[in-house]
């Protein structure tokens, strides 16, 4: 029941690695620096007796995308070797496709938003996300599956540029320094803890069951920035801490959310972490770290 993840040094991939060797599942790891191709073109060895290989592997984030088109065809084009490499495998694997569920749906419908919401992507980030799904769709060469992650965050999340509010508000307070809120504090957002996250994508390694072609993976609530600001300071314990709030970026939406009820019917899976635990687990991560 071994399986492969491409992109296993990032944020999810490191979780999701983590997770598969806690239940015992072999894991081939790939990474910019252990690609998945051989040197000949022929996919990597490593990918032959997988059941399930997941797609982790993305230079772009919303800003980037929005910045940085020539980033967007890249992921694509990498995308497209990876299924073609795929493809030569004797026997086809699940492919597991990382889509993103705060950004891919039509924000014109109310949420919580279900699998068959429509899509309208209004960030170059959303469209790009629901390009590699056609993709998908049209060329993998087995049984396939997407799944549309929320705003995923706990211990080990970078503070990059254009994503990871509470990475970056957590690394904010332990420096002392006010959190800046973009847009206006009723904004909503699905946040999801990163295990919970990992639990999900390993049930669809050991299901017993066929898969849907979507599913949606959040904490199927929203929550204010204003309320997730709260968490923040309350964790935090600092009273001197403010909110600063500036404007909104371009490629945010004002309400999103999903609903999960699908993952529970065809994985078992329901999200398990409170936003307060998985906060005040991501802050005692923040102030474990050297550079601290």
């Amino acid at each position: 029941m071994s399986v492969a993840i491409i992109g296993a040094s990032g944020f999810l991939g490191s979780a999701l690695a983590a997770a598969h060797a806690r239940a015992g599942n072999p894991v081939a790891a790939y990474t910019r620096s252990v690609p998945f191709l051989a040197p000949d073109g022929r996919p990597d060895q490593g990918l032959e007796p997988v059941r399930t290989v997941y797609w982790l592997a993305t230079q772009i984030n919303p800003q980037i995308a929005e910045q940085e088109p020539l980033k967007v065809t890249a992921d694509r084009v990498a995308f497209e070797s990876f299924l073609s490499a795929v493809g030569r495998l004797e026997a086809a694997p699940t492919i597991v496709l990382l889509s993103s569920g705060g950004t891919v749906y039509d924000p014109a419908g109310p949420p919580p938003y279900g699998e068959s919401a429509p899509t309208g992507p209004v960030s170059a980030y959303g469209r790009a996300k629901l390009a590699l799904e056609q993709v998908l769709s049209e060329r993998a060469p087995g049984e396939h599956v997407t799944l549309r992650v929320s705003n995923a965050y706990g211990p080990g999340q970078r503070a990059a540029s254009g994503q990871g509010v509470v990475a970056h508000w957590l690394r904010a307070a332990f420096r002392g320094e006010d959190i800046t809120v973009f847009g206006a504090p009723t904004t909503a957002r699905d946040y999801v803890y990163v295990d919970d996250v990992a639990e999900a994508l390993v049930a669809v390694h050991t299901r017993d069951q066929p898969l849907p072609p979507v599913l949606n993976i959040g904490s199927g609530q929203g929550t204010t920035l204003k309320e997730l600001a709260e968490t923040v300071l309350e964790v935090v314990g600092n009273p001197a801490l403010e909110l600063v709030v500036t404007g909104r970026r371009s490629f945010d939406v004002p309400q999103t959310w999903l609903d999960v009820g699908l993952a529970d019917k065809a994985l078992g899976w329901r999200p398990r972490t409170s936003l307060p635990e998985g906060v005040a687990a991501a802050w005692l991560d923040v102030c474990a770290e050297p550079r601290c």
